[in-house]
């Protein structure tokens, strides 16, 4: 199998991808990614990130699924730090388990950390190992077009070391 050296033949487009807005709480959130799962053979498949629009419908940043293991973290931390005797005084009824996390507080903005389509694979690794990050968004000018994964990346360069 041969491929081009250019990020826009291993890019997965961006319309493939789930998609959630800035305010929605992490359930929400979740709820949505999970659409986006499917089981083979016992093995789960599916995307380990989705985009994240602001108010105005522009991508702002990227959900991960390490950012939402973060979020999760983070919660048993609060948890456990409010539970406890200042608790029943302070906050009757346990009034600490509404507080939500949303997908604002812990999302990875993209900021300037983009690929052109046409840009060699090569630059692409190079953000991701400098960046220590899973997934690049691909630019077409400034409209995002795909994402490049890293798995994308791994099975290329094999493809280029043969």
């Amino acid at each position: 199998m041969s491929y081009s050296h250019n990020i826009e033949n291993i890019m997965v487009p961006v319309d493939d991808f789930p998609v959630i807005r800035e305010d929605y709480v992490v359930a929400e959130a979740v709820k949505i990614m999970r659409q986006f799962f499917h089981q083979q053979d016992g093995t789960w498949f599916g995307f380990q990130a989705a985009l994240v629009l602001d108010a105005n419908e522009q991508l702002v940043g990227l959900l991960t699924l390490r950012r939402l293991l973060q979020a999760f973290k983070l919660r048993a931390i609060q948890d456990h730090l409010l539970t406890s005797y200042a608790e029943v005084f302070f906050m009757p009824g346990g009034s600490h388990q509404h507080m939500e996390i949303t997908v604002k507080e812990i999302m990875r903005p993209i900021g300037a950390i983009t690929v052109q389509k046409d840009d060699n694979i090569f630059k692409a690794v190079r953000q991701m190992v400098e960046r220590k990050i899973n997934l690049l968004p691909v630019l077409e000018g400034s409209e995002l077009v795909g994402m490049v994964r890293t798995i994308d990346m791994f099975w290329i360069i094999g493809e280029l070391l043969d």
